[in-house]
Formats: structure tokens, C-alpha cells, sequence
């Protein structure tokens, strides 16, 4: 048997608790200290208040479990579970508060039908109380009561008993710290092993995004290449007639730079992977905790080799830099005279633009639980709130555009108003050629 047993106050109301304190005595019993409560003496007899309070003094802690019943009176107007907690408060004794949640359902007799006083009274327990913690049922109370009161010995241990033959010896302080050392160690071991069992009750979320492809068109974009200047020796003598050199020397003058046809070549590759390459961006979000999340905020951040645009994105392709070429409006003039059937529009493939890419307009539902974002490459999700084992999918807002083959890394930033802290994730998707 351990040498130092603590003396530990229990504070409840009586009849609808009765069940939970036995049990929190018993667990006290087994830790091989001593409980003490109403059980020793009449708690409705104000006559007894001076044996209560001279308890409560030599009590090396206090431990209070309220549940939605206030309990009797004093002649001075509050519970007497109220007058032993604010005499436990005034003489500084460490104070373990356990709460019943208010979304325990319970039968008439346990539970006021006015629960204004009980609620603040809850109120100020868990205002003042640091060490104060909610329970649903029996057993999740014995739990907590014996976690937090081998924490409470550890980290502030009282006065406690001794046997009066074990007092005083330098023997036995010597054996009793060895002891301790070893309680000590056991005690941290039994917490750490009773915190692992508790499951805490939180929302997780499970982000996945569909996988991506890319089709055989992907690298097939025509690219342009700068064009050389040319003089009048370049031009048959069959078109001499329709050509000028002032013609000449402009087109001479307007040959773009390497960096612009570059930056023309880049912008046509976006462009032909927006109209060949995209496909629908599907985002399935699920909640595999525990409780329901509220108010949830998604921030979904791609990589820039991703592009990510809404379905209704009008997009032009790029104006071709290179200007018309002389020698071919000579030959157009040429053919032109030849025959009245020409098409001289067949003679400039470098003055036609690409198709302008055009969806039909994505009309959103009204009253929606849920609203989606999109700045630059992120993509921010808002939830009203998201049931426990429940999921909602995004599948018709949004198409990525793979600028970039191979693995990306997707950022994901959650928050909700459950979280304590921003939930980060990282996924990562492999897009690669589809067979």
C-alpha cells in the first residue's frame, strides 16, 4: 500500500447522481485513497455546515460533478453543492469540476425543469475552474476523475496522511521518496495508457481529387518560327508587277524578336492545352471524425504547372506576331487575276486567329449550403457544415489544365469552427499520358 493516502472531497447533488458517485468513491478506493462526501453526514441539515466545512479545510482536494439538477437550498438562497464549491474555492483548494454535457438526455426526476440556476452556476464552475471537463456517461467520468486526479497528485501532490509509526523517520522518507520516484513512473504510464483509449471527439476531413489525364494531343501544338527578312531578288519576276520594296521594307521592320515569338509560342501551347488537354476538376470532400464540422473553409492551393479555370472561362488564343508576308500577297494578287474562284483568305494561314473557346455559362443553384472561390490557382471551398461519415463532391465549377506532365503537389489548408488549428494536407497527383 502506498504510504501517503490524499483525503478528496466529492461534491454532487445526491438521488440523480447517486450511480456516478459510487462509482468515482470506487475508483478513488482502488487508487488507495480516501473519498469523503455527503454520504458521511446529512448535507440538507445547515447545522452540519461546521463538520462539512472543517472536511472540506483538511481535504487535500475537491472534486465536483455537476449534472442539469441545483439541488436544495440554503437559507441564504444557493444549492448547498454551490455553498461547498465556493468554500473550496475561497480556501484555495485544488478544484477537479466534471460537467455534464448539456446534450445528455435524461429522465424528468434528474433533471430540473427550470434550468436557469443550474446553467449558471455551470457557467461559473467552468469560468473559474481551470481543471473543469465535460462528461456524457458513468464510465467517461470515472475515467476523467481518476486521469485528472493521478494528474493532480503528480503535479501538485497535498499534504496527504501517513501512518503514525511511518512519521518522521529518515528511513522512511528515504523508502518513501524511492516509492514515490516509482509511483511517480507508474502513474505516467497508467495516464499516458488511459489518454490513448480516450478517442477525442473532432472532425477529420479526407480531401481527394479525381485523377487527371493527358491525350495524345498534348504535345502536338504547331509551334512558329521566326522568319527571315527578304529583299527584292527573294520575288519571281511573275510577281515583280505586285509587290513594292516599300512593302517589303515594312514587313522587313515588323519581323517580331526571338523573345516574342517565344512568348507567342507559350501563349499558343496554354491555349491549345486549354481546348485539347482539360478535363473536369471533381473534388470530394468527407468527414471521417466524429462530430459534425460547422462553418468549414477549404483552401485548396495547386501547384503553377495547374492551371485551374471555371467552366465558363472565355478563352482567345494568342494573335500571331508574324506579319503577312509580301511574296505571299503578291502571289494572292497573282492567282487572283488568274482566276475570279480564288480564295485569297487560303493564302494567309498565318493571319487566321484560332477558334475562340466558349462554354455555355455555369448557372449556380440558389440557397446553397456551400460556396466556391477561385483566385489565381486558389481554389477556396466553404461548407455550412458537414455531417460526421458524410461527404459533399464538387464535379461541375471548375477544369484543370495540366501545363506540365508528371507528379504535382497539391497544398490543402482546412479549418472549421471545431478545429483548435489549421488542418494542413498535402496531395499528390500523378498526371501522365491515358492509354
Amino acid at each position: 500500500m502506498k504510504p501517503t493516502k490524499y483525503q478528496v472531497f466529492i461534491s454532487s447533488t445526491y438521488s440523480d447522481l447517486k450511480g456516478e458517485r459510487e462509482g468515482v468513491i470506487k475508483a478513488i478506493l482502488e487508487m488507495y485513497h480516501i473519498p469523503i462526501g455527503m454520504e458521511m453526514f446529512s448535507a440538507e441539515d445547515e447545522d452540519q455546515w461546521e463538520i462539512i466545512r472543517r472536511t472540506i479545510e483538511v481535504s487535500d482536494y475537491y472534486i465536483l460533478i455537476l449534472g442539469l439538477r441545483y439541488g436544495s437550498k440554503t437559507s441564504e438562497g444557493i444549492s448547498f453543492t454551490q455553498k461547498e464549491y465556493e468554500y473550496a474555492l475561497e480556501q484555495k483548494i485544488p478544484i477537479l469540476a466534471f460537467v455534464m454535457g448539456e446534450e445528455v438526455s435524461l429522465p424528468k426526476d434528474k433533471r430540473d425543469d427550470n434550468l436557469t440556476e443550474i446553467n449558471k452556476f455551470r457557467n461559473t464552475v467552468l469560468k473559474n475552474s481551470k481543471m473543469s471537463q465535460f462528461w456524457t456517461n458513468r464510465d467517461e467520468l470515472i475515467k476523467n476523475v481518476s486521469i485528472s486526479l493521478m494528474k493532480q497528485i503528480m503535479q501538485k501532490p497535498g499534504v496527504g496522511w501517513v501512518r503514525g509509526d511511518k512519521a518522521n523517520s529518515e528511513e522512511t522518507l528515504s523508502k518513501e521518496l524511492a516509492t514515490l520516484s516509482k509511483e511517480n513512473r507508474e502513474l505516467r504510464e497508467v495516464i499516458a495508457d488511459l489518454e490513448s483509449k480516450i478517442s477525442p471527439k473532432r472532425p477529420q476531413f479526407e480531401l481527394t481529387i479525381n485523377p487527371i489525364f493527358i491525350g495524345n494531343k498534348y504535345n502536338s501544338c504547331k509551334k512558329v518560327f521566326l522568319p527571315e527578312k527578304i529583299s527584292i531578288d527573294d520575288v519571281e519576276k511573275r510577281l515583280i508587277e505586285y509587290i513594292t520594296e516599300e512593302e517589303i521594307q515594312a514587313y522587313n521592320n515588323k519581323i517580331p524578336s526571338q523573345s516574342e515569338i517565344d512568348e507567342f509560342n507559350n501563349q499558343l501551347e496554354k491555349s491549345h492545352k486549354i481546348r485539347f488537354c482539360s478535363s473536369p476538376l471533381v473534388i470530394k470532400i468527407c468527414n471521417v471524425g466524429t462530430v459534425k464540422a460547422n462553418n468549414v473553409y477549404i483552401d485548396i492551393i495547386f501547384p503553377e504547372n495547374l492551371l485551374i479555370l471555371a467552366k465558363d472561362t472565355k478563352t482567345e488564343s494568342p494573335k500571331n506576331p508574324i506579319p503577312v508576308n509580301p511574296i505571299h500577297a503578291a502571289e494572292a494578287k497573282y492567282k487572283l487575276k488568274k482566276s475570279q474562284d480564288y480564295n485569297p483568305s487560303s493564302m494567309f494561314p498565318h493571319a487566321r486567329d484560332m477558334n475562340i473557346i466558349s462554354n455555355i455559362p455555369y448557372i449556380r443553384p440558389i440557397n446553397r449550403t456551400w460556396w466556391t472561390d477561385l483566385k489565381g490557382n486558389c481554389l477556396t471551398i466553404q461548407i455550412d457544415s458537414l455531417l460526421h461519415t458524410r461527404y459533399r463532391e464538387f464535379d461541375d465549377e471548375y477544369i484543370v489544365v495540366p501545363l506540365e506532365s508528371g507528379k504535382h503537389k497539391i497544398k490543402i489548408e482546412i479549418i472549421c469552427e471545431e478545429l483548435e488549428s489549421k488542418d494542413n494536407q498535402i496531395i499528390e497527383i500523378d498526371i501522365q499520358e491515358k492509354l
